[in-house]
């Protein structure tokens, strides 16, 4: 790493650049706190780790962060939960920490005892132990295991093996361990600081079932994670931790909205279309989205690509597979045929943020899609294709000063349906989600869904084939 500034230097040539090195945890903590609309709040960060530390304790206040405790290997919330994604026998390289979060929905806590008792165990000052003699992550990604687990748990799944109830009720299990654990800590954070707000950032962060404990059960009034609270946020941490802590900066941007990634104009769009040979038809807005909705409205799955790509893993309007969520069997259609993917992953909506107290019975405001909540049990049966087994949704809260087009498309639905959402999922299959013209166009190439539309353009499979 030291070796970083001289080469910088040997590039650009003679510089007064100045060179700053910083914490991982601490630019976790900036780039959670330093674009939150909080003036102030406790902060936590967590992940596998970051040099020796795993879980920060921050207070922000303005334009400084406080550290007040930290956790250090081996002891790591993140860790715990990729070795546990690898004795279900997925990839923790993968990310399929996913898959052990939407499995879990499906289990029972048998083994949560033995999780919570041997291998993740909580102190009185707010702290946790993570025995690795039982379960160790390093083991864990070469898919070996203690003696001590495989004896609780039985012989850990190979990949590409069934899945089995015995596997559902591991992941149930470990992922109330987990989140009995994060709420021990954020109780122990909130003694510390007395704040009303609460900002977190780290893998750990993107775990949405935790995080709708968090937003029901802790004394926090309000919590903020932004769209890229994992490692990908650590470059825009460490920008705001030196413009504002560093170099003193007053704080004026709040990070509302995802959508900071590339974008293309129509003429690009209509480039890419006329290169790959393709149907299409371009319409205003008020042509476009009432088509659309009706289309949703009458069973069709639609890449929609629109505006700036968002940052951070989650589509949230920009690159997203749109669909009914009235429709139950939308799920398999999806997971099956056009993702490919495990049939118990869940789907989410995006809905009209006007509407969350009528679906979730409470007010709430994630632009993200980071928080898992209740449905209202009126809701449950209008909308099967979003609800996950557990009666939950992680619902993205669509505001239609943030992405208007992507709102009145939703209204749009609404008119017709009286539904306040649509269906949203990736628009990606086996692959990244889709970035560019070229990439959406390949993908509706090769997998199976009805139509397209790169802005103001619109796809449809079956004109294709027709004279």
């Amino acid at each position: 790493m030291f070796k970083h500034p001289k080469r910088l230097r040997e590039h650009f040539g003679p510089s007064n650049f100045k060179f700053h090195y910083l914490e991982h945890h601490q630019t976790h903590a900036a780039s959670a706190f330093f674009v939150s609309p909080f003036d102030s709040a406790a902060i936590m960060t967590w992940d596998g780790t970051g040099e020796d530390t795993t879980t920060l304790f921050s207070r922000g206040k303005a334009n400084k962060i406080e550290v007040l405790k930290r956790i250090k290997l081996p002891h790591s919330l993140g860790q715990f939960y990729s070795a546990v994604t690898n004795y279900i026998g997925f990839d923790m390289f993968a990310g399929d920490e996913w898959k052990v979060m939407g499995l879990a929905a499906y289990g029972k806590p048998k083994y949560y005892d033995f999780f919570r008792e041997k291998v993740l165990t909580t102190d009185g000052n707010g702290g946790f132990r993570f025995d690795i003699s039982v379960l160790d992550h390093h083991l864990a990604k070469h898919y070996k295991f203690p003696d001590a687990i495989v004896n609780e748990l039985g012989p850990p799944r190979l990949p590409g093996a069934e899945l089995t109830e015995h596997h559902w009720d591991i992941a149930c299990s470990a992922q109330k361990a987990l989140e009995d654990t994060a709420i021990h800590l954020i109780k122990d954070l909130k003694q510390m600081t007395d704040e009303e707000n609460l900002c977190m950032a780290g893998g750990v962060a993107f775990n949405s079932v935790m995080n709708g404990r968090i937003f029901h059960e802790t004394p926090f009034k309000r919590f903020y994670v932004q769209a890229a609270a994992g490692d990908a946020g650590c470059s825009l941490g460490a920008a705001m931790m030196v413009w504002h802590q560093k170099l003193g900066n007053p704080r004026k941007f709040e990070m509302n909205s995802a959508y900071w990634g590339p974008g293309f104009s129509n003429d690009a769009c209509r480039a890419a279309l006329d290169a790959a040979g393709l149907k299409y038809t371009t319409l205003t807005d008020d042509e476009l989205l009432p088509k659309l909705a009706k289309m949703i409205s009458d069973g069709a799955i639609v890449g929609w690509f629109n505006g700036r790509m968002e940052l951070g893993p989650r589509a949230l309007g920009a690159r997203s597979f749109l669909a009914d969520p009235r429709r139950a069997d939308m799920r398999e259609i999806l997971n099956d045929k056009v993702k490919l993917r495990e049939w118990f992953r869940p789907l989410a909506p995006s809905m009209l943020e006007e509407h969350g107290a009528e679906v979730f019975g409470v007010e709430h405001h994630d632009p993200f899609m980071i928080t898992v909540i209740k449905v209202a049990e009126e809701y449950k049966s209008k909308i099967p294709a979003v609800v996950h087994v557990d009666g939950t949704a992680r619902p993205q809260m669509v505001n239609k000063e943030t992405n208007p087009r992507y709102w009145n498309l939703i209204n749009e639905f609404k008119k017709l349906t009286g539904i306040p959402m649509l269906l949203n999922t990736s628009f990606n299959v086996q692959e990244p989600i889709v970035c560019s013209p070229q990439d959406a166009i390949n993908t509706f190439k090769n997998s199976n869904f009805d139509a397209l539309v790169l802005e103001n353009n619109l796809v449809v499979r079956e004109a294709q084939n027709s004279e």
